[in-house]
């Protein structure tokens, strides 16, 4: 009861700015972020060791890149109060050995906001991964060009493909993958402790990806995962991966990121360019379908790059992902702010 009267007394603009925060995008949503107000004008942004992935991200480049989501739908949210952000990293390092429940990772302050800003924080309420079946028509050239533009304002490359034999072999890439990975102990054990088998078990949980966002009923996600190898067997094997690719029907455009991807700031940076696209998408009501597989699993990253060896930036590839417009696709659940925000005795010493 105490801990709810904190969190209903907020020190405003916070609570106002972190419900939109909340509701950032994150690796299989693992939402690894956790908040402690300290001044009207100063958060603490700390990580959970708990909710990062070291199987399949062990530098913890995916997870960063969360993170530098988070802190742009952060000023974003703020703009309308007349807020923008400064951020002071604490570390440049997701330790997922680290015995602590929530890490401190960047000081975000309150700074009163410079120019204006173009995007609508209500973007960030309407954002979703859709991984339906799309309306068979390719993304306008028009919208293709503007997120060409902000991904060269932030010194990378957004190239994209509207040619159907492109488009069905990175979509057929992808549903690959997903055997790739559940053929991996290390790769299925993690991704596979992230999916929600069934709405009541998501809603519960309010994380991870659950199987109505993946498009599949729950009895088939489980024997995927724990019962793999029987998706190996052939005739199976075959159907499942027509099956998934099916999913991906009315895909008609897919595009791939580019640019400098080595390092903590690479990362985080990389982020604050994806969720300014991405609600650049939102607003002309494009969906996006991150692939993310094919670059952190060894065999499908090896096929892209060299399908895409002609492209002279394969190495610097660091997302592929189909676009298109469908139906309006499940929100994924998320957190609320009485478990993401610490009491400011829990974090005393970690500042």
């Amino acid at each position: 009861m105490d801990h709810e009267r904190s969190i209903s007394s907020l020190t405003e603009p916070w609570h106002e700015i972190l419900q939109y925060a909340r509701m950032a995008p994150s690796p299989h949503n693992i939402q690894s972020w956790r908040f402690a107000i300290l001044s009207a004008r100063k958060l603490l942004l700390q990580y959970d060791p708990e909710r990062l992935l070291p199987g399949t991200d062990p530098s913890g480049r995916f997870c960063t890149v969360g993170f530098g989501i988070l802190c742009e739908f952060i000023s974003i949210a703020a703009a309308p109060l007349g807020w923008d952000i400064e951020i002071e990293f604490l570390t440049k390092r997701l330790d997922p050995g680290h015995d602590r429940h929530g890490c401190p990772y960047a000081t975000l302050t309150l700074v009163p906001r410079q120019s204006a800003e173009t995007l609508d924080r209500e973007l960030i309420l309407r954002r979703r991964t859709s991984r339906l079946p799309y309306y068979d028509e390719p993304v306008s050239i028009y919208l293709l060009v503007e997120l060409q533009t902000i991904a060269e304002q932030y010194g990378h490359y957004l190239e994209y493909s509207s040619e159907p034999a492109q488009v069905t072999w990175v979509v057929r890439l992808n549903a690959a993958t997903m055997f790739y990975d559940m053929a991996d102990p290390v790769a299925r054990r993690e991704v596979g402790g992230w999916i929600r088998f069934g709405e009541a078990e998501a809603k519960r949980r309010k994380d991870g990806l659950s199987s109505l966002a993946m498009g599949f009923p729950a009895w088939l996600m489980k024997l995927f995962v724990n019962d793999n190898w029987l998706f190996n067997l052939p005739g199976i094997h075959e159907l499942a991966i027509a099956l998934y690719t099916r999913s991906m029907r009315g895909t008609r455009t897919v595009a791939w990121l580019s640019g400098p991807f080595a390092e903590h700031d690479h990362w985080f940076a990389a982020g604050r360019m994806l969720g300014r696209l991405w609600l650049t998408m939102t607003r002309e009501g494009v969906y996006l379908h991150p692939f993310g597989s094919v670059i952190t699993n060894p065999r499908a990253h090896q096929s892209m790059c060299e399908h895409f060896s002609d492209v002279g930036r394969v190495d610097d590839i660091w997302l592929l992902v189909r676009l298109g417009k469908s139906e309006t696709p499940p929100s994924a659940e998320r957190m609320g702010l009485e478990k993401l925000i610490d009491r400011e005795d829990n974090v005393r010493d970690g500042i």
